[in-house]
């Protein structure tokens, strides 16, 4: 008797003709059924999903372009019921200047070669009214890379392109709205000039004038009256005339504070230093000035905002300061003019230095426009 000798090692092959062969058949069938169900499921649930979306119109589009599944976001969006629209091409969603351009097909190509494609621009709804849209559109392929079709996610973002646009708009009539105050500024501050440069020559010309032939007259009638030896009424004359020469120098000095003739004549370089001797003399404090080896001549506007920061600046110092010297400095650095006015003095608060800060400011943008 021949005994068949087991071999634990030994693998067998399943016996496919007898039980055990069917029963793996039959595990294999079931699997395969609960795949394809969960996977059935699966495309169902996201079927629904896709379908339930109101805030973005998700469809489908075949090669050509063709629109080939619809969802509700689609419906409330662009209008069109799915029975209305699947099988129409995705052009009826532009306008028909953008068709003329050929837009739609260039976006396909777009995407199709690049796997997508993104935009924000005009879209037409059923009714013929606009929207602006954030629009994907992205190629799908198959496993073996062939294109089969097309997936569009189409957004209405109108409003808030229309918010952008009237924040836009809000920026630039603020803008404008600064820029007319800026030119609103320049206009009063060169009327001023214009006023003060008038007062000046009028305290000068006509008042200053007068003053010269009283004082003219003041000092005949002193002549005479010393002839008659009347020392008393000589004594009241000489009074006289000393006033009237005080007031001549005072209305000079005013009509040139006002609109200092040389300004005009010669510039900065000759002015400057004609104002700071003059403040040493009011004030009674000693000022020194310093200038750039030949300092040009600046524009007009310039020249003129420079000269009314000096004034403001050696006015807050004789005013605030305490200081009894105070510096000035004219220079020119880097193809920049600067002007500093310094001093010893007790020094100034953090908010009188933004004043002041904003005061150069607004005068140097006065002097940038003329």
């Amino acid at each position: 008797m021949n005994r068949e000798t087991t071999d634990p090692n030994r693998n067998y092959a399943p016996d496919t003709d007898g039980y055990p062969g069917r029963v793996a058949n039959l595990h294999q069938t079931t699997q395969s059924r609960q795949t394809r169900a969960a996977l059935a499921s699966s495309e169902e649930r996201f079927r629904l999903l896709v379908d339930a979306v109101q805030d973005y119109a998700i469809f489908m589009l075949d090669v050509q372009g063709q629109i080939t599944t619809w969802n509700a976001g689609a419906k409330r969006i662009k209008g069109y019921e799915a029975q209305e629209i699947i099988g129409k091409h995705f052009s009826c969603f532009y306008s028909p200047e953008d068709v003329r351009d050929g837009k739609p097909d260039r976006e396909l190509r777009i995407a199709t070669t690049e796997g997508r494609f993104e935009e924000e621009g005009w879209r037409i709804r059923k009714d013929g009214s606009k929207f602006w849209a954030n629009v994907i559109l992205t190629a799908l392929r198959d496993a073996d890379g062939k294109l089969i079709g097309f997936a569009k996610v189409t957004r209405d973002i109108t409003e808030r392109m229309l918010g952008q646009e009237k924040l836009r708009a809000a920026q630039v009539s603020i803008s404008e709205s600064e820029s007319s105050l800026r030119r609103l500024s320049v206009h009063l501050l060169r009327t001023q000039d214009e006023e003060r440069r008038r007062i000046g020559r009028d305290l000068h010309d006509s008042l200053g004038q007068y003053l010269s032939v009283l004082m003219m007259k003041l000092d005949s009638m002193r002549s005479s009256w010393k002839q008659s030896s009347e020392s008393c009424v000589d004594a009241e004359l000489a009074e006289c005339a000393n006033l009237v020469e005080e007031s001549i120098k005072e209305v000079r000095t005013i009509s040139y504070l006002l609109y200092p003739p040389m300004l005009e004549e010669v510039g900065l370089s000759s002015a400057v230093p004609w104002y700071v001797d003059g403040f040493t003399k009011r004030s009674g404090m000693m000022t020194s000035f310093q200038i750039s080896p030949d300092f040009p001549r600046l524009s007009r506007e310039s020249e003129l905002a420079l000269f009314r920061v000096l004034q403001e600046a050696l006015a807050n110092v004789h005013r605030h300061s305490g200081s009894t010297t105070a510096q000035v400095q004219l220079l020119i650095e880097n193809d920049s003019v600067i002007l500093i006015v310094s001093d010893t003095g007790k020094g100034i608060t953090s908010e009188m230095q933004g004043q002041i800060d904003q005061s150069w400011i607004s005068a140097m943008e006065w002097a940038c426009e003329g």
